[in-house]
């Protein structure tokens, strides 16, 4: 069977990718057959088709503890797929699955090393998955909310575990408007922490519609950060990188109350928390299911685009951009 899928053969920009027509990869026994209806876009996608540094260098660590990585060439990383998120249909299950079975719908993401560990795309009319990559779609959530939630199920979950979020928390999250910060302040809120979220000053009702403290990143951010709230700040998940993580230091917190989805050899050196999906449960899918079927976090759609190479050039030229209001979705099909 042909399989449609946005594949890239260099890194570079969104202008590399291409639809092409490649032949339906074999399941292996631990795999589930999905076909494709909706993919969510997240940054990390184009951070990986662009070869971003800070992947670079965690490809470079994920080597010193695979030695046998070292032996890969580099024509081996191409060709690459494009995209993790994805909600669709099984049409096949191989035979050690015990979980799904021929007709279920479902949701999930891509798991791999951290890095450029993978050279699978979800952006496809049909992927191979392992049974461990999804969950379950709730009746209540359509497949294009649906497919936004992998990535961002992990990640928060992850996150929050691995620097001990808890109801006495006062917790800043950066990036807070954008698709993944949006639904951390809302699971922050929902577990009964204080959230500030640092964003633009034209999110700031957004952020308090999510039940924030919004501060605008245009204004002095430690001054603002400290004066928002008379609780001292005990914890901060920074969503977009930059200079977040020495502001945080410079709030006071040390290394194990900060946690960061943005690498770099600063944050190693100092101790802060390089966390996410790395940190994170199969039980984080269905804990993120449960607060959007309960109605304690709303997942926003920000644009969904159709399957056309054109349109998810468009897509990622846009996410790049940044000041979205949630997530992008390209709908595979109906």
């Amino acid at each position: 069977m042909v399989v449609e899928a946005i594949e890239y053969s260099r890194f570079g920009n969104e202008e590399d990718l291409d639809l092409l027509q490649i032949d339906s990869t074999a399941l292996d026994v631990n795999q589930v057959r999905v076909e494709v209806h909706a993919v969510g876009l997240n940054p990390i996608d184009y951070k990986t088709f662009e070869g971003a540094k800070p992947l670079r260098f965690l490809s470079f660590i994920t080597k010193l503890r695979k030695p046998s990585r070292w032996f890969e060439s580099k024509s081996s990383l191409f060709p690459r797929g494009v995209g993790r998120d994805f909600s669709g249909v099984i049409t096949e299950v191989g035979n050690e699955v015990t979980r799904f079975s021929v007709g279920d719908k479902v949701f999930g993401t891509m798991i791999s090393d951290p890095g450029l560990g993978t050279k699978r795309g979800a952006l496809a009319t049909e992927i191979c998955v392992n049974e461990s990559e999804i969950v379950f779609k709730p009746e209540m959530i359509d497949m294009t909310h649906a497919a936004t939630m992998g990535v961002a199920a992990l990640t928060v979950g992850g996150a929050f575990r691995r620097i001990g979020l808890n109801s006495r928390d006062t917790v800043v999250i950066s990036a807070a408007a954008g698709g993944i910060g949006s639904i951390a302040v809302q699971y922050a809120v929902a577990k009964g922490a204080t959230v500030i979220g640092i964003a633009s000053k034209k999110n700031s009702e957004y952020l308090k519609s999510l039940g924030a403290i919004p501060v605008a990143y245009e204004e002095n951010i430690s001054n603002a950060l400290l004066s928002a709230t008379p609780k001292p700040i005990t914890k901060f998940l920074d969503c977009y990188g930059s200079d977040y993580v020495k502001l945080a230091f410079n709030l006071g917190l040390k290394g194990s109350q900060i946690g960061t989805l943005v690498p770099s050899p600063y944050v190693i050196i100092r101790g802060a928390q390089f966390t996410g999906p790395r940190h994170s449960t199969y039980d984080d899918f269905s804990t993120l299911a449960e607060m959007v079927s309960d109605g304690k976090v709303q997942l926003k759609i920000d644009q969904v685009y159709d399957f056309s190479l054109k349109s998810v050039r468009e897509a990622y030229r846009s996410l790049k951009m940044g000041h979205s209001r949630g997530k992008k979705v390209v709908k595979v099909r109906e």
